[in-house]
């Protein structure tokens, strides 16, 4: 196997040289049509972020925080990386879904750039192309790039810190070296402000591929890491800082948080509630129902997300792996295997087995690492296609990635039927004309090798990709055409046009009622969940009380009574959820407790009344 599989010579011929830039944009194009096409009819997309990026609007400080109400009372439960963004965007064109989506848009393109080039400087012009193909082909990136989640920011942080890496090693030796480590450094720390300790599965790699194959000492190799370290330090720890400095009555809670703590934020609610399922995290997850465990990226709503080259991704890992196993210790191409499959194995082995809350989308980090793998893989083996083992591993990814994309669009038998049939012969074909050395021995059965292997290997996750950009959705962990799997079918109703579940939709008496408030905050209600659905809909702000899972400790009973007293909010608004239930056990995803004696206090002093499917108290009325 190691002589059949040795690496040749890499000549950069000229062809390869003047074909690359044309590819380069038309892949950037196609990327933009995916991500802008008809990307306003996602409308607010998921709520609870657009009602930050509405308030970030009408106050800085809102901006700076992220806080979900313009006065600032309460953040969203992440950090502001994100609404940074988006935020500057509202505020020069204004509000809209368009202003609001075209920057998350911009992320997803910038990230299929920015793979693009990392890739091409260890993998060679065809493989770089070809993971930037892949990542814009992926459905959780299709459709995370249209939505107004913090994911995107994350992702494209990432890679660019994953370029940053690339360029590290290669300068190792050199001053540059330095600076470019210490670059890859505040990347990750800046992703930390984008989506916390998600961030963190990336630096493992990063680590074992800088010191495998970077040049110079150890001494030298390690004092470059201290520097990159000390970079994630202050990429992530200026705004630890404001927020620990800042007076904390002139800003917002920090949501999500216990005691107003963005540390606390990421270390428990979404640090160790997520893994441990303690806490913020329900027990069992939440996306598709999926059970922790190695099977939970290939069932439910994750499979249509990220599954559908990850076994031939898989597949190439262990390949890249066996042949470099003996090379230099700079080998470019091992550590191509460290990076990417480093990044691979340490975020898939996270989100497969976090026993908190846990989203499919999530697995929008795991995609560039799968596009890199399997790029790569395709190239290095294209190039041995000489020897009979580079066939058989090449022809074993193109059958099980068709038959596996036979199975994941067999889930939905609606869409399209004759797509898989297409995909599974494609595939079939591919591995008969590749193991049969004479089928590659003239121009024709290369190219039909190389067509049929592309229908073959991206056919399946093309088709679902296009059906989530024609089909506006209102929950990101549902890509592609609807799924019958036992694990999914209760998810179905968050999609086409469906409510989400996400605060639902607000009844138009409501929202105009809001509106003649001309107080601080329109209303009060239970969970920054369900003011963002109030706020977009009347455009005023509305008070979230507990944070989005409703155990937030603020306001207290005491600073609510007070701010009823002062006349800052008018009305307390009861989602219909909770109208004939205990908040104590209904607020958001949590128990609600810290909200329960608030709304005790307002039924019993306050006569409600109901407006369209609401129950409203008029807090300006008299008391009981």
């Amino acid at each position: 196997m190691t002589a059949t599989l040795a690496r040749p010579a890499e000549p950069m011929n000229r062809r390869e040289r003047t074909w690359f830039r044309p590819a380069f944009a038309g892949l950037l194009v196609l990327t933009a049509l995916i991500d802008l096409w008809d990307l306003g009819a996602q409308g607010d997309a998921n709520p609870f972020y657009a009602a930050a990026v509405q308030a970030s609007t009408r106050n800085p400080v809102a901006w700076l925080f992220a806080a979900v109400d313009a006065p600032g009372f309460i953040t969203v439960d992440k950090p502001p990386a994100d609404n940074w963004w988006m935020g500057l965007w509202a505020n020069l064109f204004g509000f809209s879904p368009w202003s609001m989506l075209i920057p998350q848009a911009l992320l997803g393109i910038g990230s299929v750039a920015l793979l693009v080039l990392a890739v091409r400087r260890w993998g060679g012009d065809v493989a770089a192309i070809g993971a930037g193909a892949v990542l814009a082909l992926t459905p959780v990136v299709v459709i995370m790039s249209r939505f107004d989640d913090p994911d995107p920011m994350l992702t494209f942080l990432l890679v660019a810190a994953a370029y940053t890496l690339v360029r590290a090693v290669d300068a190792a030796a050199v001053r540059a070296g330095t600076a470019w480590m210490v670059a890859t450094g505040l990347l990750v720390g800046l992703g930390f402000l984008a989506k916390m300790g998600v961030a963190l599965l990336v630096p493992p790699a990063f680590t074992t591929a800088f010191l495998v194959a970077a040049s110079g000492s150890w001494a030298r190799r390690l004092g470059q890491l201290l520097l990159g370290g000390v970079g994630i330090v202050v990429g992530a720890g200026w705004f630890l800082a404001v927020v620990a400095l800042w007076p904390a009555s002139e800003r917002p809670w920090i949501g999500g948080s216990t005691d107003d703590s963005l540390l606390q934020l990421a270390v428990g609610y979404n640090g160790l509630s997520r893994l441990q399922g303690r806490g913020g995290g329900r027990p069992g997850g939440f996306a598709g129902g999926d059970a922790a465990g190695l099977g939970r990226l290939f069932g439910g709503q994750f499979a249509g997300q990220i599954a559908w080259l990850l076994p031939a991704a898989l597949v190439a890992l262990v390949a890249l792996v066996w042949v470099t196993r003996r090379a230099p210790r700079t080998d470019r191409l091992r550590a191509a295997t460290l990076l990417w499959g480093g990044w691979l194995i340490v975020s898939g082995a996270v989100f497969s087995f976090m026993a908190g809350t846990v989203h499919s989308y999530y697995t929008i980090v795991m995609a560039p690492a799968v596009a890199a793998l399997v790029a790569i893989g395709a190239r290095e083996g294209w190039r041995r296609r000489e020897a009979t083992g580079a066939r058989v591993l090449l022809a074993v990814g193109v059958v099980l990635t068709a038959a596996w994309s036979f199975v994941l669009l067999d889930r939905a038998p609606t869409f399209v039927p004759w797509v898989r049939w297409l995909v599974l012969a494609a595939g079939l074909v591919t591995a008969v004309v590749l193991l049969l050395p004479t089928g590659l021995a003239r121009r024709g059965g290369v190219v039909a090798a190389v067509t049929l292997g592309l229908v073959g290997g991206l056919g399946g996750t093309t088709a679902w990709a296009v059906d989530t950009v024609v089909t506006p959705h209102t929950s990101a962990d549902s890509p592609g055409p609807t799924v019958h799997d036992a694990r999914s079918d209760r998810y179905a109703a968050m999609r086409h046009g469906a409510p989400s579940g996400f605060g639902g939709r607000t009844d138009p008496a409501v929202a105009a009622l809001l509106r003649t408030a001309g107080t601080e905050w329109s209303a009060a209600t239970p969970t920054t969940m369900a003011a963002s659905a109030l706020e977009l809909a009347s455009g005023t702000s509305v008070m979230g009380l507990g944070g989005f899972s409703g155990n937030d400790p603020t306001p207290t009973p005491a600073t609510f009574e007070s701010d009823v007293d002062q006349g800052r909010l008018r009305y307390y608004v009861v989602p219909t959820t909770l109208e004939h239930g205990d908040v104590s056990r209904q607020g958001g995803f949590g128990r609600g407790k810290a909200i329960a004696p608030i709304q005790q206090w307002v039924t019993s002093h306050y006569a409600g009344r109901q407006v369209g499917s609401e129950t409203v108290y008029d807090l300006a009325g008299p008391r009981r």
